[in-house]
C-alpha cells in the first residue's frame, strides 16, 4: 500500500506536459489531485468516441486499461499530433491488445505497470479459493509463477501452515531452478500441465497469455481435476480451449470463477454462446467478475505506478527544455518592474531556486541567515557528492520505498547531474570547485557486491534524461584502489557519473553570482504567518529543509580529522558502501583534512540507539583511516559534526502549491544538491505558468 495515490511531486511534474487522455479506471484520490491537463473519460468509452476525443484534444499521452489500440486509433492519434514522440501507458500488464508494431513505426513509446496489482489479485483469488466454512483446500494448484502467482503462493503459505501447493513453472524454467529460488517443502514445482492439475481440489489460473498457453487448458485437463474442484481464473479466458469450455458446461460440480475486464468478459460470453454452451446455462453457472483489480486500494496502487511513469516522461521534457536554454547568471540587475519572488531558506536548495527564478527575470529576495543551523548546508564542511544513486533509500528501508520510487529518484538524480553540468559550463567561475566522476567502493566483507555493481552498470549504460547515450563504467580492482587512495578494507569499486564538490566554495560562488545579478539576501527568519502574508503579495518558494512540515529529519554526522601519512591521498569523490544505519560514507581529502560523512538515525530513535550508530560510524572511520583516526583521538582533534537532513517516507521530493501563491519545494535527502536544479527548474515553470493570472489579479486590485 502507498502513502497516497501519487508521489507528492507527481502532479507538479505532470502539469508541465501536454494534454493526457485517461480512459482507464481511476482512484478517487488521483482524480481529485490530478492537474488540469489530465482529461478523464470512463473505460467504457467507445472506439468512435475515443477517435473523436483524440482529434479534439490532440493528447501527447494516452492511458488505457483493457482497450484495444488498433491501427485506426494509432493513425488518428498520429494525424492529430504529427510531431514529436507520443506515449501510451498501459495501466496494468498485458499488451496483447496493443499494436506494438504500429506504435514503434509511429514513434509511440509504450510502457506498462507489471506486478503493481499482483497483491490485490492474489488476495482476490485466495478469497474465492476459500470454502464456505472458512477453510481452504489442503492441496492447491497454481498455474503460472509470475507476479500474481508468486504473491498468491506467499499469501497461501502465510495463512495456512498445513497447505500443499503445486506450481506450474514458467516456460523455459525447470522445476529444480524454481525450487532453489523458493526453498519451502510445502511447495513443489512441475513443468507438465497434467501433473500440475491431476487430482487438484482447487486451481488458480494466473498465466500470461502467449503462444504456449493459448487454448492450452483443454478437456483432458478439466477431466483430470477432482469432480468438485474449484477453478479460479484471472488469466484471459483464451487459455481455455473450446472443448474445455464445453466440458465445464456439463460438469455438475466444478465451479469456474473468471475475473477480467468487462470487454474481455463480453467476448467470453459471446464465445460460449457460439459454442452452444452459454456461460449462464452451465450445470454450475460460471461466476464472471470484474473485481480482482478494481478495489480503491488497488486503483490507488495502479495510479501511483502510472503517475511515476508520467513523472518520468515529464522529467525528460523538463531537462531537455532547460538544457536548450542558457543558465548563465547575468551581470546586470533585473528591471524594477519585473514580478517578485521570495525564497525562504538559504541552503543550497534555496540558492538554486534563486538561480532559476533570476534566470526567468524575476526580482528575487532570499530570506534566511547563513549562520550554522541543523541543516547540512550551513555546516562548515567542504564536501558534497552528486551521483545517480545518491540517497535513493532514505530515510531507511521501509514499506514505502518500492521500485517505482527508486526508479524515479535515480532519474531525478541523473537529471540533476545533467543540469548541474550545464550550470558549471555556463558559469565558469564555479567549474574549478567541481570534479567529475564518483567512485563507489565495496568492502571486503560486503554481501551482494556483484548485484550492486551490476545495478550501477545498468544505470550508467541507459540513456540520460536528456536523451544523451549512457556509457560503460570502469571497474577498479584492489591494487588500483590502494594506489589511488591508500585505504584498506576495499575489495572492488566502480567509477560512475557524478561530481565531487568543494561545497563551501560552490555555495559562496553561487551567492556571489546571485548578488552580482541583483538578488537580495535578507538575514531575518520569517514565521509561517509571515510567509503566508508574503505569499498574498507575490510568489514565495519555501526551501527550508528539515523545517518543512512534511519532512522527516534524518540525523547523521560529518567526521573531520587531520590526514597522517599517505592515508586518503588524492581522495575525492569516494563513496564507501556500508549497509544502513551507517549508510554510504562519502569521503574526500580537503587540504590537510580527511572528511567523512555517515550515519542515518531512524526517526524517533532513543539516545542509546543514536549512540550505537555513532560508534559504528566511528569504527568504520577507524577501519579505513587507522593512523589518522588514532592520531586524532590521541590529540583530541577528531571533529564530529552532527547535522539533520530532510527526508520523506517514500524517498521522493516534494513540490506543490500551498497557501496563496506559495510553493513548497525540495524536502528530500538528495533534493538540495543533487536534485536541486531539477526542482528549481520545475518551480520556475510552475511560477511562469501562473504569473499572468497573478499579475492580472493584483493589477486589478490596485486599480
Amino acid at each position: 500500500m502507498t502513502l497516497s495515490c501519487a508521489p507528492p511531486v507527481a502532479a507538479s511534474l505532470i502539469a508541465t506536459t501536454e494534454t493526457i487522455l485517461h480512459i482507464a479506471p481511476v482512484s478517487k484520490g488521483w482524480k481529485a489531485e490530478a492537474p488540469g491537463n489530465v482529461v478523464f473519460f470512463p473505460p467504457t468509452l467507445t472506439k468512435q468516441a475515443l477517435l473523436i476525443q483524440i482529434g479534439l484534444l490532440r493528447p501527447s499521452t494516452i492511458i488505457v486499461a483493457d482497450q484495444a489500440i488498433d491501427a485506426d486509433i494509432i493513425d488518428q492519434w498520429r494525424i492529430s499530433h504529427p510531431f514529436g514522440d507520443l506515449f501510451l501507458v498501459r495501466r496494468g500488464t498485458s499488451l496483447d491488445k496493443v499494436r506494438l508494431d504500429l506504435c514503434a513505426r509511429n514513434h509511440i513509446r509504450v510502457v506498462n505497470t507489471p506486478g503493481v496489482d499482483a497483491p490485490h489479485v492474489a488476495a482476490y483469488i485466495a478469497h474465492w479459493l476459500t470454502l464456505g466454512d472458512g477453510s481452504i483446500p489442503p492441496d492447491i494448484c497454481v498455474m503460472g509463477y509470475s507476479n500474481v502467482g508468486k504473491e498468491l503462493v506467499k499469501l497461501l503459505l502465510d495463512r495456512h501452515p498445513d497447505i500443499r501447493i503445486r506450481v506450474l513453472a514458467r516456460h523455459g524454467q525447470t522445476s529444480d531452478s524454481c525450487a532453489k529460488t523458493f526453498p519451502d517443502s510445502r511447495v513443489s514445482f512441475v513443468v507438465d500441465w497434467h501433473q500440475a492439475m491431476q487430482g487438484a481440489q482447487a486451481v488458480a489460473v494466473c498465466l500470461s497469455l502467449n503462444a504456449e498457453s493459448a487454448h492450452r487448458i483443454d478437456q483432458s485437463l478439466i477431466q483430470c481435476m477432482q469432480k468438485k474442484a474449484r477453478l479460479v481464473c484471472v488469466a484471459k479466458p483464451d487459455v481455455f480451449s473450446d472443448d474445455a469450455l464445453q466440458a465445464l458446461a456439463w460438469a455438475e460440480d466444478i465451479q469456474l470463477v473468471l475475473d477480467y475486464g468487462p470487454v474481455t468478459l463480453d467476448g467470453f460470453r459471446m464465445r460460449t454462446q457460439v459454442l452452444g454452451c452459454s456461460a449462464c446455462s452451465w450445470c454450475k453457472p460460471a461466476m464472471l467478475t470484474t473485481q480482482a483489480a478494481t478495489s480503491e486500494a488497488c486503483n490507488c496502487d495502479l495510479d501511483y505506478a502510472v503517475t511515476v511513469q508520467l513523472s518520468l516522461l515529464a522529467l525528460r521534457g523538463l531537462v531537455r527544455r532547460k538544457l536548450a536554454q542558457s543558465l548563465t547568471l547575468p551581470a546586470q540587475r533585473v528591471d524594477t518592474g519585473a514580478p517578485r519572488v521570495s525564497i525562504i531558506g538559504r541552503g543550497i536548495n534555496g540558492l538554486l531556486q534563486a538561480v532559476m527564478c533570476r534566470l526567468a527575470n524575476y526580482q528575487v529576495t532570499v530570506y534566511g541567515g547563513d549562520q550554522e543551523s541543523e541543516g547540512a548546508s550551513h555546516k562548515n564542511v567542504n564536501m558534497r557528492h552528486l551521483s545517480a544513486t545518491e540517497t535513493t533509500a532514505k530515510p531507511l528501508h521501509n514499506g514505502y520505498l518500492f521500485s517505482g520510487n527508486q526508479c524515479l529518484a535515480v532519474e531525478c538524480n541523473r537529471a540533476g547531474i545533467e543540469l548541474f553540468e550545464k550550470l558549471l559550463a555556463d558559469n565558469p567561475s564555479l567549474a574549478p570547485f567541481a570534479q567529475s566522476r564518483i567512485v563507489r567502493a565495496y568492502l571486503e566483507d560486503a554481501s551482494d557486491v556483484e548485484a550492486a555493481i551490476r545495478e550501477q552498470r545498468h544505470i550508467e549504460n541507459r540513456p540520460w534524461p536528456s536523451g544523451k547515450p549512457g556509457r560503460v563504467p570502469a571497474e577498479l580492482n584492489r591494487p588500483q584502489l590502494q594506489a589511488r587512495y591508500g585505504i584498506p578494507g576495499i575489495a572492488r569499486a566502480i567509477e560512475v557519473s557524478g561530481y565531487d564538490l568543494d561545497f563551501l566554495h560552490v555555495r559562496d560562488g553561487i551567492v556571489a553570482l546571485l548578488q552580482r545579478s541583483g538578488v537580495q539576501f535578507l538575514p531575518q527568519r520569517l514565521s509561517r504567518g509571515q510567509i503566508a502574508d508574503l505569499s498574498r503579495k507575490h510568489f514565495v518558494v519555501t526551501a527550508m529543509g528539515v523545517e518543512q512540515t512534511e519532512v522527516v529529519a534524518i540525523i547523521g554526522w560529518f567526521f573531520k580529522l587531520r590526514a597522517v601519512g599517505n592515508e586518503g591521498a588524492n581522495m575525492r569523490g569516494l563513496k564507501l558502501q556500508y549497509d544502513l544505519p551507517i549508510g554510504v560514507m562519502n569521503c574526500r581529502l580537503d587540504g590537510d583534512y580527511i572528511i567523512v560523512s555517515g550515519g542515518q538515525v531512524p526517526p524517533n530513535s532513543t539516545e542509546q540507539c543514536k549512540s550505537q550508530i555513532l560508534e559504528a560510524c566511528r569504527a568504520a572511520v577507524s577501519r579505513h583511516f587507522p593512523n589518522s583516526y588514532s592520531r586524532a583521538i590521541e590529540s583530541a582533534d577528531l571533529q564530529v559534526i552532527e547535522c539533520a537532513r530532510p527526508g520523506t517516507l517514500n524517498g521522493i521530493s516534494i513540490v506543490h502549491w500551498s497557501a496563496y501563491n506559495c510553493i513548497t519545494a525540495g524536502a528530500t535527502y538528495a533534493a538540495g544538491t543533487t536534485q536541486g536544479l531539477v526542482w528549481a527548474s520545475l518551480v520556475q515553470e510552475l511560477v511562469q505558468a501562473r504569473t499572468p493570472a497573478v499579475l492580472g489579479k493584483y493589477c486589478h486590485s490596485n486599480d
